[in-house]
C-alpha cells in the first residue's frame, strides 16, 4: 500500500473560510496570520477534492514521491492512501482528522482554475474522501513513548512509511509498531463521516451548543473537546468502579465505550453538556443505534459541567444514566432539513 500522512492545520470542515470556522487552527506560523491554504481540503469542486499540504521548509516544497513508492521519479503516484492530521486543540496530542483513498500525489503544487488563491498537491474523488465528525478525533499519530522522539513525525509536515532509502521502516519495533495499527484503523474504519451539507449544520450546532465566547478559549470546538474528554472520564470511572471492563471504541464506532461484565456486554453512548440536561443533540447514526441495539444500548449523560476561562472545573457534571436507552419518536424534534433544489 502506498501511503503519505500529511499534516494540516485544524478545521471543522474544510470547505473554505465560513463564520466560526475561518481559518486552520495551528498547522505552522502561516496560520497566525494567514489563512492556510488546506482550508479547501474537502470542498466538493466538481466531484474532486483538491488537497493541499506543505511537505516541508525548503522551496520548492517538493513531495518525496520515491519515499511513497521506492524509486519514482515520475511527477505524481496514483492510488495513494492520503492521511490527514492535525493538532488538537486545547491539547492531546496529534489525531487523524480524515483521509483520502485511491488519490493523485504530485511531487510540486499544480495550478488549477476554480482555486484561484492557491494550489493542490493532491487530489481524488469525493466519493473516496473521509472527513470524521470532531468527536470521532482521536486516533493518535505517533508511538506516545515519553521521551522518545525518534519514529514519530517531526517538523516537517510529511511522514513517510518509506525510509530515505525506499525501503519500508522496521513496523515491529515499538517507535515504528504505531504505524500497523494507523493502517488498519483507516482500512476499517466504520464510523461517521461528513459527507454532507446536512453533517455540516449537525456539527455547527454541536459546536455552538459549547460556545466560548469570552471565556479565553481559543475556539468553540476546544471548549467542545474538553466537555466531551471530561464527561468521557467520568463515565469510564463509574463503570470501572461498578465493576465493568469499559473499552473505548470511541476513535472507530459510532458509540463511546463497550462495557463488559459476567461475560454481557452493552454498548454506551457519552453526551456532556453545560445545559441542564434537559434536552440533547442527537446524530443520526445515534438515533439509529439505539433503535438497532435494544436494551443493549445505554445513554450515559453528564450535565451542567461547568468551565473556567481555560478548562473545565474539576469535579463539576450531573450524571444521568438512561438503561436501556431506547429513542421515542415522540421526543424527537428535528431541528434542521436540507432542501434539494435539483
Amino acid at each position: 500500500m502506498k501511503i503519505i500522512l500529511a499534516r494540516v492545520g485544524f478545521m471543522k470542515f474544510y470547505q473554505g473560510s465560513k463564520p466560526g470556522d475561518e481559518k486552520p487552527i495551528g498547522g505552522g506560523s502561516y496560520n497566525n496570520k494567514e489563512i492556510g491554504h488546506e482550508t479547501y481540503n474537502f470542498l466538493n469542486v466538481n466531484g474532486i477534492c483538491y488537497g493541499y499540504f506543505k511537505p516541508n521548509m525548503k522551496s520548492p516544497f517538493e513531495i518525496n514521491l520515491g519515499r511513497i513508492e521506492r524509486d519514482c521519479n515520475d511527477d505524481k503516484i496514483d492510488n495513494v492512501r492520503v492521511i490527514w492530521f492535525a493538532t488538537k486543540p486545547g491539547g492531546g496530542g496529534q489525531v487523524v482528522i480524515g483521509w483520502y483513498k485511491n488519490a493523485t500525489v504530485f511531487r510540486t503544487i499544480q495550478s488549477h482554475d476554480y482555486l484561484t488563491q492557491r494550489g493542490y498537491n493532491i487530489k481524488a474523488s469525493v466519493d473516496d474522501c473521509v472527513l470524521l465528525p470532531i468527536s470521532k478525533r482521536k486516533f493518535p499519530v505517533g508511538h506516545g513513548i515519553k521521551g522518545e522522539k525518534k519514529g514519530n513525525p517531526g517538523q516537517a509536515n510529511a511522514f513517510y512509511v518509506l525510509d530515505d532509502k525506499g525501503q519500508v521502516k522496521d513496523l515491529k519495533i515499538p517507535t515504528n509498531a504505531w504505524i500497523t495499527g494507523l493502517i488498519e484503523y483507516v482500512t476499517n474504519y466504520d464510523g461517521p463521516n461528513i459527507s454532507s451539507r446536512e453533517d455540516e449544520i449537525l456539527e455547527d450546532i454541536l459546536t455552538a451548543e459549547h460556545f466560548s465566547g469570552g471565556q479565553g478559549f481559543q475556539s468553540n470546538v476546544e471548549a467542545r473537546l474538553m466537555i466531551e474528554t471530561h464527561a468521557m472520564a467520568i463515565c469510564k470511572k463509574y463503570y470501572s468502579d461498578e465493576g465493568y471492563v469499559v473499552e473505548d471504541v470511541s476513535a472507530t464506532s459510532s458509540y463511546d465505550f463497550i462495557i463488559t461484565k459476567n461475560r454481557l456486554s452493552r454498548f454506551v453512548e457519552v453526551k456532556g453538556t453545560q445545559t441542564t440536561g434537559d434536552t440533547i443533540i442527537l446524530t443520526k447514526n445515534e438515533v439509529e443505534l439505539s433503535r438497532t441495539k435494544g436494551d443493549s444500548m445505554v445513554l450515559f449523560i453528564v450535565h451542567s459541567i461547568v468551565m473556567n476561562k481555560k478548562t473545565v472545573k474539576e469535579g463539576s457534571g450531573v450524571v444521568s444514566i438512561i438503561d436501556p436507552w431506547k429513542v421515542s419518536n415522540g421526543r424527537l424534534t428535528p431541528i434542521s432539513f436540507t432542501y434539494r433544489l435539483n
